[in-house]
């Protein structure tokens, strides 16, 4: 089993319950999804580099774990390694494969962020990943309407602290919000995180997001994408 990577980084994480810390990123290639908003290279590449050193692609896990090892050290100066895309988990049995390399050989948490629109192996990560970024995606109605299956398939999911990280245009803000209220109320999903789309929310957006969340019992906050205001990868 190999995959192609896009590249490999340590930098601090910019979205989501864990901004700020220190991470190694690690991203993969391809992306079955066509989000509008989109701005991360998922073509596959010949190389990726670490640290001006080239490596040749697709890798298998143990490859890319022992790489990785050998150029960021064993988690003496970061947090996690965050197993990123593109959307990672069309990569299944290579993840799996490496967060178990990683954990052997590592103190660093394991991250994993996905789009949550492949909903099958949640069940499976939680003995793996220390941690999930799942999205909330809502760009079209049939993204959205698969809110429900998500839900349902991370009901079993708790070793793992996982959050959810929804993402809101401003446009047809108002439907997304009531919407997800209610589906995650049925969850009884506690927390939510609210990521504006090109970081634009207007405040009537933020005034009736915070009334229609709270009144179902949910926490919201709104985070914007700090990695881009700080100008960092």
């Amino acid at each position: 089993m190999k995959a192609n990577i896009i590249e490999a980084f340590y930098s601090a994480q910019g979205e989501g319950k864990y901004i700020g810390v220190a991470q190694v990123f690690i991203r993969l290639a391809k992306c079955p999804f066509d989000c509008p908003y989109c701005d991360t290279d998922t073509l596959e590449k010949e190389y990726f580099e670490i640290n001006n050193h080239k490596y040749k692609n697709p890798v298998t896990a143990a490859e890319l774990s022992e790489i990785i090892i050998k150029e960021f050290g064993s988690g003496e100066n970061f947090h996690s390694y965050s197993i990123t895309g593109g959307e990672p988990l069309i990569h299944y049995e290579f993840i799996k494969e490496l967060a178990e390399n990683l954990k052997k050989s590592s103190k660093a948490k394991l991250f994993l962020e996905t789009s949550g629109l492949i909903t099958k192996y949640f069940k499976e990560l939680d003995n793996i990943f220390d941690i999930m970024s799942i999205d909330i995606k809502t760009h079209s109605e049939k993204v959205l309407k698969n809110l429900p299956a998500l839900l349902e398939s991370v009901k079993e999911v708790n070793k793992s602290d996982y959050y959810f990280k929804l993402l809101l245009p401003e446009n047809n803000a108002k439907y997304i919000i009531d919407y997800t209220a209610e589906e995650l109320s049925k969850y009884n999903v506690k927390n939510i995180i609210i990521q504006p789309v090109d970081s634009i929310i207007s405040k009537d957006t933020i005034d009736y997001l915070y009334h229609i969340y709270y009144n179902k019992g949910i926490e919201a906050r709104i985070i914007p994408q700090t990695h881009k205001i700080l100008s960092i990868p």
